[in-house]
């Protein structure tokens, strides 16, 4: 899939803009940010919505959707709705409800890239690219929490320990109930663990638009050779309403291919990917530019969500599924086994270090060195590195460089030491060691 989109993806800090309104997360972040007023005046507004316009009616998936919404945006600014709307957080958050109404898209989503709190190290989750838990549970069942789906590079090789630590199990349980997203390449994965091992079978595809015209492309995913096969095992998926976009995807995909029982709440209703696309004025818009189909159905969960199969609170999915596994209910994993069996590498994945080295390198040039991306890199990709170079320019170079540990987001996390102090940062590479992302550097503590 070329770098320039997202697909499915929520998990990363940088990339947070699909929850689904239920979440919380997407409101939390607002809430936490300091108010303030921007002095937001009308040649601001007409530009921002204007852009807008321009990028819905170019990229959205749907060109008669992105029309309309457009549209709709036009004729509010017109009719002097936006006005009084000085605020740029608050601008932001009308044009995204505004667009929502009439497009109903729940990935879709205008920000304020100038107020938005910077994600930190300490601030990312435990974990291993978006594995969580592992356990073994009495009667040969085996459960897998899963909160994303980081890029394959990084989820891959945890995946593959994780199920190792499975092999024989007599039935499965996999927990998504927290998961917001990831890549659909590391959702297809995790599902060819459950397919007959041979011929590859197709699992999803994502329907993506060129831009500015009503062509598109299609990316399929397909099952691939796992380490251990898990075909036949009776498998159950755990969900919730704040289960969404690829975290949905794989529910969906695990009922259409018929490898699974949902248990649980429907989830949140979005299938759409997209990218990240800079409006101006230090606004951002995450566009969706795609859309999931299941070779199954031919069509996805956009605005359903996937309905379980057994529904029930999500706080209840657990001990239902256990007792339908004839196994003493419990309402938490911390209950049924109060030790995980999964442990996260000691060791980075190649290129990380050799990549910060080079970023520290190259800090007191003018501008980034933007072959340390792929030439596909989109603005929001590029914008990246950008950042990554400004935060890196006044420091100095460190005397050491130390793997500290993967993150739940699919980072490896590195301490950087000086002579009287230490920082900390995360980077995440592609599968061909290109820069995707930085977080950091922070203060240790």
């Amino acid at each position: 899939m070329s770098s320039r989109h997202h697909a499915l993806m929520m998990f990363l800090p940088l990339l947070a803009l699909s929850v689904p309104p239920s979440a919380g997360a997407q409101t939390a972040t607002a809430s936490a940010t300091p108010a303030r007023t921007s002095n937001l005046d009308a040649a601001a507004r007409t530009a921002i919505v204007a852009r807008l316009s321009t990028e819905l009616r170019s990229k959205y998936i749907y060109p008669v959707v992105g029309e309309k919404g457009a549209a709709a945006i036009t004729a509010a600014a017109a009719s002097g709705a936006y006005d009084r709307i000085v605020d740029l957080p608050a601008f932001a958050m009308r044009l995204t409800e505004d667009l929502r109404g009439v497009m109903a898209d729940k990935h879709l989503m205008v920000f304020d890239a100038t107020n938005r709190p910077a994600p930190s190290v300490a601030s990312m989750p435990a974990g291993e690219a978006g594995i969580v838990r592992v356990d073994r549970l009495p009667g040969g069942i085996g459960y897998l929490q899963i909160d994303g789906f980081a890029n394959p590079w990084a989820f891959k090789p945890a995946l593959d320990r994780a199920m190792a630590g499975l092999k024989g199990s007599h039935a499965l349980i996999l927990d998504v109930r927290g998961n917001g997203g990831g890549d659909p390449a590391s959702v297809s994965y995790l599902v060819s663990y459950l397919v007959p091992a041979g011929k590859p079978i197709g699992i999803s595809s994502i329907v993506w638009r060129k831009a500015g015209t009503t062509d598109f492309t299609r990316k399929p995913f397909f099952s691939e050779p796992t380490p251990v096969s898990f075909a036949g095992v009776p498998a159950y998926v755990l969900t919730s309403g704040d289960t969404f976009s690829g975290g949905e995807e794989f529910a969906y995909d695990m009922q259409t291919l018929k490898l699974g029982t949902i248990v649980g709440e429907a989830t949140g209703g979005g299938a759409n990917p997209g990218e990240r696309v800079s409006i101006g004025h230090g606004v951002m818009a995450f566009i969706p530019a795609g859309r999931a189909v299941s070779p199954v159905t031919g069509s996805n969960w956009e605005g359903r969500g996937v309905q379980p199969d057994l529904k029930v609170p999500a706080a209840d999915a657990l001990a239902t599924t256990l007792r339908r596994l004839s196994r003493p209910a419990a309402a938490t994993i911390e209950a049924a086994s109060p030790v995980s069996v999964f442990t996260p590498r000691t060791a980075p994945l190649n290129g990380g270090e050799a990549m910060l080295h080079r970023l520290f390198a190259g800090r007191a040039a003018p501008e980034p060195d933007y072959t340390l991306m792929k030439p596909d890199a989109s603005d929001a990709g590029r914008a990246a590195l950008a950042a990554t170079h400004r935060r890196l320019q006044p420091l100095g170079v460190p005397q050491a460089i130390r793997f500290r540990r993967p993150d739940g987001f699919g980072f490896d996390e590195f301490t950087l030491v000086y002579p009287d102090h230490t920082l900390l940062a995360g980077i995440m590479l592609d599968s061909d060691g290109k820069f995707i992302d930085l977080i950091g550097p922070d203060p240790s503590k």
